[in-house]
């Protein structure tokens, strides 16, 4: 698969979706030092990262549900 130096979409919301993840890779490269294709780690510390970031999800969501239901 050859690579594709940009993406288009005319859904607004997708485009600002992937200008961030882009911005959020390059911020991760400069401080890691490399891109995660270049990362190695033990396939059970990429579970535990994954479960943990979507443990962070659910919680950040709560306080959405929260805060939205308190302005009911």
């Amino acid at each position: 698969m050859a690579d594709t130096p940009f993406v288009y979409t005319q859904d607004r919301l997708v485009r600002g979706i992937l200008i961030r993840m882009a911005k959020r890779a390059e911020e991760g490269r400069v401080t890691y030092g490399g891109t995660m294709e270049q990362a190695s780690k033990p396939l059970e510390d990429w579970i535990v990262d994954a479960q943990e970031e979507l443990m962070d999800t659910l919680v950040y969501l709560e306080k959405v549900r929260i805060e939205l239901k308190s302005k009911d």
